[in-house]
């Protein structure tokens, strides 16, 4: 690829100074990936400015510099100066891997609740008609079938478009993302060019950072309005949200709505059971029978975005149906991980805020009416540190509502005493009167809910889903619910069915 700091002023239109035929080799926001050749764009974060470490990419080799800041006297290399160094950073990443999306059917999944699973049906709906796909998400990335791990739900500009363009290279031809309200907000998506824009939901979440609900929807309206570039020719929106009517509005294409009751494909008769969830979808092309592995009611509108996706885009509901019926557990959501012989049921799923917390419980309920057990709801849940804090006391009291018992523990404390948090829970908690322990240690809460549990009981462990670690103060350290879980079923049980006492 022949890229050069000329084509750079060109995608930002800055005010350029200096060299502009140098070949530019790569686009960077962290010195630390500058290698010869870079394009280092200096972005203000919230604890750093990029500004500050100019002199260590140019030692490493970068060919120039984008900034907000006015070009420094007798810089040595070339200056490009612009009004907003993210959006800047964006449509730089789009350029210089010569828009990828535009060889793409681009499918964005935005909302609060719901975005991964949601995500890894559509690609299975996509594999089911025998189209390349990838997909891009909080659990993992995928391009065709090679798995890569994810960093984090949608990573910054230059990581999304190489994804894209490894996706087209690898002879993909349909892209499904996860969008986060701070991707929207930070420019990480600028310059997508998206076809399909999907909405699940809009409850409490990431107000530590939006500050209002009303901030956090504006965020993520952004990928229905056209504020990346060109809107999406289709919006996929959930009927029985209250937002869904301001999106009808700012959307410029064909809207198709679902809902479980509303909307233009919705839900009949659901069935659910341990093996997964049976029902009958009314779609505008007539009803399909479906069945799916995934389990619970918050999958059942997972599964009708899903859907209206899939007819939306073309597919035939036969073709719909068995990619409904393909798709896999997604790891960490409702994931069982107790086996049949467990006298108990042990579930881990990602629920980590107050909304997400009520729709897991009340599908353990949907579980336990389907199995008819008279067993207890045992639940493990934290909150996480450095995050926001008003939802912590929402939490505890949906937990204490709807549990037998309740053991509040760590989730990811990072900067904050785990006890304080603990505390902020307990004042949610208190306002049931449903029994509950406090236990700091995640591995040790967990072990002691599996101790108490008796036959016929639920376990849920909720907050980390499909995570691998845990984060402290003053490091990180390796943890996964599942694992530990199932550590504590072996050392209550053994490992086979004939060990179970």
């Amino acid at each position: 690829m022949s890229w050069t700091v000329r084509q750079a002023v060109e995608a930002t239109k800055a005010l350029a100074f200096g060299p502009l035929e140098d070949q530019v080799r790569a686009i960077a926001y962290d010195s630390r990936r500058v290698v010869p050749g870079s394009l280092f764009v200096a972005i203000r974060g919230f604890q750093q400015d990029g500004n500050a470490f100019i002199p260590e990419a140019l030692a490493r080799g970068a060919v120039a510099i984008v900034s907000e800041d006015p070009c420094p006297p007798d810089f040595p290399r070339a200056w490009l100066q612009v009004e907003d160094a993210r959006r800047a950073l964006a449509e730089l990443a789009a350029a210089f891997y010569d828009h990828p999306s535009r060889a793409l059917t681009l499918i964005g999944v935005t909302g609060t609740n719901g975005k991964t699973t949601t995500t890894y049906l559509i690609d299975a709906v996509l594999q089911a008609a025998g189209e390349g796909s990838a997909r891009l998400g909080t659990t993992t990335y995928k391009i065709g079938s090679e798995e890569i791990p994810a960093e984090r739900t949608t990573p910054e500009a230059p990581e999304i478009q190489s994804f894209l363009r490894r996706a087209v290279e690898a002879g993909c031809r349909y892209a499904v993302l996860e969008v986060s309200s701070h991707a929207l907000e930070l420019k990480r998506v600028h310059g997508c060019e998206f076809t399909v824009a999907v909405f699940t939901n809009l409850t409490p979440e990431h107000l530590d950072f939006h500050g209002t609900m009303e901030a956090y929807f504006a965020a993520k309206r952004k990928l229905f309005d056209g504020t990346l570039g060109r809107a999406p020719e289709i919006a996929i929106l959930n009927a029985e949200d209250p937002r869904a009517a301001d999106l009808v509005a700012v959307s410029r294409g064909r809207v198709l709505t679902y809902g479980e009751t509303s909307g233009e494909v919705s839900a009949g008769s659901v069935v659910f059971s341990l093996e997964g969830t049976r029902l009958t979808v009314r779609t505008p092309q007539g009803d399909v029978e479906l069945r799916s592995r995934l389990l619970g009611r918050p999958n059942v509108r997972n599964i009708l975005a899903a859907v209206a996706t899939g007819i939306a885009l073309g597919f035939s509901l036969e073709i719909v149906a068995k990619g409904i019926e393909a798709c896999p557990q997604v790891p960490g959501r409702f994931e069982v991980v107790s086996e049949p012989e467990h006298p108990m049921l042990v579930l881990v799923d990602y629920a980590h805020t107050e909304d997400a917390l009520r729709n897991l419980l009340h599908t353990a309920h949907d579980l336990r009416r389907a199995l008819s057990s008279e067993g207890r709801l045992l639940t493990v849940f934290g909150c996480g540190g450095d995050r926001d804090r008003r939802k912590r006391a929402p939490m505890g009291e949906t937990a204490g509502a709807l549990s037998h018992l309740v053991i509040v523990t760590s989730d990811n404390p990072r900067s904050e005493d785990p006890e304080a948090i603990l505390a902020e829970i307990e004042v949610g908690l208190m306002r049931t009167s449903t029994p509950y322990l406090k236990i700091v240690d995640r591995g040790e809460a967990i072990r002691m809910a599996i101790a108490l549990a008796e036959p016929g009981d639920i376990v849920l462990i909720a907050g980390k889903g499909h995570e691998t670690y845990q984060v402290l103060k003053d490091r990180i350290i390796p943890f996964d619910d599942r694992e530990v879980a199932r550590a504590a079923l072996k050392e209550r049980f053994g490992s086979g069915r004939n060990e179970v006492r």
